[in-house]
């Protein structure tokens, strides 16, 4: 179980935490050559596995998987983890270390099955959660896209890569907590809601982004 970190009026669920960094370790290893985003391909990557990649994808998350063993392939298949998965697995955590209804539960867009999971487990008990989609309002990001393909009841709401970039740095300066910006931006926008974030992965594969304009 992935701890709870309180953060202002927000609790962080830290999937940061998990063995390779990702939500996605939760779900069901996709067969053949799947198509995966970064920090996917390095909660499945093993010796030898083939896989494409999507999206914003760093430097050292491609170094990364080179050092596993993983093969980086043009092409592949899409992969989409089925959302039930992860209400069995992340929604029952959170009702186990919720004692009272979050305000919200938001998380990175790129992400979003673990984010639609969670919810439909939470509102069983409180149907009033709303269920907020990081999208990227200008650079995509890691786990943060243009756009996503969401139920209607999910919000989105758009994140700059310089708020982004700066709920990173308050997150580490405030907390000492290295995550991503697209996990960073979600804990900020629970701050002052009253909401519950997903920080799904871990800083140190995003360094290269802040040498960037």
């Amino acid at each position: 179980m992935t701890p709870l970190l309180r953060w202002g009026s927000a609790l962080l669920k830290l999937e940061m935490f998990r063995p390779r960094g990702s939500v996605s370790d939760r779900a069901r290893a996709p067969a053949g050559v799947p198509e995966l985003s970064g920090n996917q391909a390095l909660s499945f990557a093993h010796p030898g596995m083939q896989l494409a990649l999507r999206g914003t994808v760093t430097h050292e998350m491609r170094e990364t998987l080179k050092i596993w063993g993983a093969r980086i392939v043009p092409r592949g298949t899409p992969w989409r983890p089925d959302p039930d998965a992860f209400a069995r697995t992340l929604g029952t955590e959170l009702l186990g270390q919720l004692s009272e209804a979050p305000a919200l539960l938001v998380g990175p867009a790129g992400e979003s099955e673990a984010l639609v999971g969670a919810l439909s487990a939470l509102r069983r008990r409180w149907p009033a959660i709303r269920g907020v989609a990081l999208v990227a309002a200008d650079t995509e990001l890691p786990d943060l896209p243009a756009s996503a393909d969401l139920p209607r009841e999910i919000e989105r709401v758009p994140v700059g890569r310089k708020d982004a970039a700066a709920a990173r740095a308050r997150l580490g300066r405030e907390l000492g907590l290295l995550a991503n910006h697209a996990g960073a931006a979600a804990a900020a926008y629970a701050y002052d809601r009253g909401g519950v974030a997903l920080v799904t992965a871990p800083g140190e594969r995003e360094f290269s982004l802040e040498a960037q304009p």
